[in-house]
């Protein structure tokens, strides 16, 4: 799993590739959402290595804050970023204790740079379809 720093910087190689190369990429970003504040880190670890078992070896993982994960995708489409985003999300609330409604919920959201935007433009969809 990458730093905030790697992976930031990262980012803004893989913006600048698309940019002059016009190759697809996008985000996914994935937050835990815990009935009890300041109770993510007992499962963090575990998300986060569900997330990195489901990445592609070239995708790069790091965790954003103490709930929240974000995942760059070289070489992907908005569709391919939603399966994944699907697949994910099914392997954290498998490792997840509890009943679908319990304690902890998993969101994850992906965003492309469809549409000419940026990787940047790209993350900041994905953590308002979060926050929505």
């Amino acid at each position: 799993m990458d730093t905030r720093t790697d992976w930031d910087i990262a980012l803004r190689h893989e913006d600048a590739r698309v940019a002059r190369y016009g190759r697809p990429a996008a985000v996914l970003a994935v937050r835990l959402r815990v009935v009890k504040a300041g109770m993510a880190d007992p499962y963090a670890a575990r998300v986060g290595g569900a997330i990195r078992q489901q990445a592609r070896e070239t995708d790069r993982v790091t965790r954003a804050g103490p709930d929240r994960f974000h995942v760059l995708l070289p070489e992907t489409v908005e569709a391919e970023a939603t399966v994944l985003a699907e697949r994910v999300r099914t392997a954290c609330v498998a490792l997840l204790p509890g009943t679908p409604g319990s304690e902890v919920e998993i969101l994850v959201a992906a965003a492309s740079t469809s549409g000419g935007g940026t990787l940047v433009d790209a993350l900041r969809t994905v953590q308002a379809r979060l926050e929505g």
